[in-house]
């Protein structure tokens, strides 16, 4: 009787391992994501062969541009591809942190057409070009360290703490569970979350604003080291192998 209430025992252990550790991350999203960077790309070439066709003076149009910095200064930057140069106004210096003459970006956001004087692209997003995604980050990493996360995609969890609807868009502060370093965040879908809500964030950090292409509801990931710490694989196979040994026990005397 007591080894099979050994048996017992153990079996319900190796169940609690097994669900633990096949646990999904992620529970389904309650967002309808918008994704904000597949905008129209046009050539600084075609901008300057037919300006008129792209000017946001006339109606306001999103478009994402590919150069390299030839300057970049505190208001002004310029950018070029081809032989062919665009002005950037970097007045939002935050957006700009840690570029360089040299580094080649994706530029999201309106072009100025001026028949007098240079034409002026004013930009709501700067990309590190091509596309750098970080992954999973803790939003302390980025709060201590910007402008190394600058222009970059990063997926953050955390605690949702406020969350308000503004022309359009959520502005959201999510905690880090850890820390309680807040991060500001754009959402530009339709969301029911609530704040106390832990939620999974991707999207591009740019000047201190984490502008999210996905978010929804975040489950961590169960192991069965949350429950038992110090859990590891080699105690994993200690538990079959004992309980193959009490198997057969029983087998022998039954």
């Amino acid at each position: 009787m007591a080894n099979r209430m050994k048996l017992t025992t153990l079996l319900f252990v190796l169940l609690v391992v097994a669900s633990t550790t096949t646990n999904a991350a992620v529970a389904s999203s309650t967002t309808s994501p918008i994704t904000i960077f597949e905008l129209e790309t046009v050539t600084i070439a075609e901008l300057h062969d037919n300006p008129d066709i792209y000017d946001g003076t006339v109606a306001y149009r999103k478009i994402s541009v590919v150069g390299t910095f030839s300057e970049l200064n505190s208001h002004r930057g310029t950018i070029t591809k081809d032989s062919y140069s665009l002005e950037i106004d970097t007045t939002e210096e935050q957006m700009f942190a840690g570029f360089n003459v040299g580094d080649e970006v994706k530029l999201t956001g309106v072009f100025y057409h001026k028949p007098i004087g240079d034409n002026l692209f004013v930009p709501n997003y700067v990309l590190q070009y091509p596309v750098e995604d970080l992954g999973d980050v803790e939003i302390s990493e980025i709060i201590q360290d910007q402008v190394s996360f600058n222009g970059k995609k990063v997926t953050v969890a955390g605690n949702l703490s406020n969350i308000e609807k503004s022309m359009g868009r959520y502005v959201l502060y999510v905690a880090d569970p850890e820390t309680n370093d807040e991060l500001k965040v754009m959402f530009y879908g339709i969301t029911d979350l609530e704040p106390g809500t832990i939620i999974k964030i991707s999207g591009l950090y740019n000047g201190g604003i984490l502008h999210s292409e996905n978010m929804g509801k975040y489950r961590p990931p169960m192991s069965i080291r949350t429950i038992i710490p110090g859990f590891s694989g080699f105690a994993a196979l200690a538990v079959f192998g004992i309980l193959a040994i009490l198997f057969k026990h029983e087998k022998h005397n039954g």
